[in-house]
């Protein structure tokens, strides 16, 4: 990948020959296009190419919310976009293998927010019907500035339910009320937000309720 700045090319976006244009966090990229391979993958490539794809059908839903919380990772000016940045991230840290060696990513693994915030210390997550009652010490964190952040996630159903100051930090509890007819197995990730200096703290996985 390159950035172009004064190129023959000129300002072009889409598709010329072997190469492509787009535009990125401002920036005018080009990148060439991926050459078709002729050979039989090896079993190697075949694994990456799975778990590839098991990292982006797990977070292509959470798109919107991945943005917000890697936007401090790869802020506006980047090479590497928010969605990239984690989809690279869980690519690294989050992909297990199930029966028959079949890659998939582990939620207990994977965080939606990144940054360098205090994460919620000593959190439990507990429901009741549609309530998700979470709890934090915050005593802990009793210097730090900002609000809760929780998503709760229904990796099946690909549904998502994002909360961004429905508590401070210094309070310790929030009890979230769902309004939905029907809620399935939720997976819950809860960071911490300085909205002042638009700081992060990394993601907490809460458990599946």
């Amino acid at each position: 990948m390159a950035i172009r700045k004064d190129s023959v090319l000129g300002s072009f976006s889409g598709k010329l020959g072997g190469i492509v244009g787009y535009e990125l966090n401002g920036q005018n990229v080009i990148r060439s296009l991926p050459v078709t391979a002729k050979r039989k993958p090896t079993a190697l490539t075949l694994t990456n190419q799975r778990r590839m794809k098991a990292v982006s059908q797990f977070l292509r839903p959470l798109k919107h919310v991945i943005d917000f919380g890697y936007k401090n990772i790869a802020p506006k000016g980047s090479r590497v976009g928010a969605f990239q940045a984690a989809q690279s991230h869980t690519f690294r840290n989050a992909v297990d293998y199930g029966e028959d060696n079949v890659p998939y990513v582990n939620p207990e693994k994977v965080l939606v927010f990144r940054g360098d915030l205090m994460p919620p210390p000593q959190l439990q997550v507990t429901r009741e019907g549609n309530g998700i009652h979470v709890q934090w010490d915050n005593l802990s964190c009793r210097h730090e500035q900002g609000v809760l952040l929780i998503l709760a996630y229904a990796i099946e159903e690909k549904w998502f339910w994002f909360e961004e100051g429905g508590a401070k930090i210094s309070e310790g509890t929030f009890t979230w009320e769902l309004h939905a007819g029907f809620l399935p197995d939720l997976h819950i990730y809860v960071g911490f937000y300085d909205i002042l200096r638009d700081k992060l703290s990394d993601s907490v996985y809460g458990g599946c309720v």
